[in-house]
């Protein structure tokens, strides 16, 4: 039997109270529970939604319907990534690719004219956390908007990448700009030389964050206009 839309409705409120709050996510489990529910009630006609809803529920193993939220999860986390890599190869082959050595090259001259070799570790740091707020920003009030959506807010751990930068940039001052005394040792020079990195891959990463999160902002304006509210 075909469940009705009312029918599918208390199922969404039913998963909903499982603890699985996104409604993308409510969505998944739903693509998978009604067909079984379906089978259920058409070889027991008189047996409730409800009860129908836990024998399925059951049927799923000790971990109910997170195993489903897990592999939804990782599907979104594999296609950020993609996303991520995909458009560093198309910056790092494109003309925009100029943008960052233009910037180098300012950063440069501008270490020159204040006389000063490591002005570009402060120049850089504060080009960075500047960026950094012209980033998250926005996609904040995005964010609220769209927090409902997992495929939104998965992809939202990029961030992660901008809060390892902000501390790298932290860092910068005292172990790159302002050496401490006593420091002729192997592993400060290797730490320096991670910070610098992290620093360059972060400056890299600026140009390409913006049209990650917006590809998955589009994708999760079409789940809004296919699921709602």
């Amino acid at each position: 039997m075909k469940l009705s839309k009312d029918q599918i409705e208390q199922l969404k409120r039913m998963i909903s109270k499982k603890g699985y709050v996104h409604i993308d996510v409510q969505y998944e489990i739903l693509d998978h529970v009604a067909c079984k529910i379906e089978e259920l009630l058409e070889e027991h006609p008189t047996l409730s939604l409800e009860d129908a809803f836990k024998k399925v529920h059951s049927s799923f193993g000790i971990f109910g319907f997170s195993t489903l939220e897990e592999s939804y999860m990782r599907s979104i986390q594999s296609r950020v990534k993609k996303y991520f890599w995909q458009e560093m190869k198309d910056f790092l082959t494109s003309y925009r690719l100029l943008f960052p050595i233009l910037l180098g090259l300012l950063i440069y001259q501008a270490s020159l004219l204040l006389n000063d070799p490591k002005a570009w570790v402060l120049i850089l740091s504060g080009f960075l956390l500047l960026a950094s707020i012209g980033v998250i920003f926005p996609y904040w009030r995005k964010f609220q908007r769209l927090k409902n959506y997992a495929s939104f807010t998965t992809s939202t751990n990029l961030f992660q990448l901008v809060n390892f930068g902000i501390i790298c940039c932290l860092y910068s001052y005292q172990w790159v700009y302002k050496v401490p005394q006593g420091t002729d040792y192997l592993f400060f020079h290797i730490f320096q030389g991670g910070i610098i990195l992290v620093m360059v891959c972060f400056a890299l990463s600026i140009f390409i964050l913006p049209r990650v999160l917006d590809k998955s902002i589009a994708e999760t304006e079409a789940l809004k206009r296919v699921y709602g509210e």
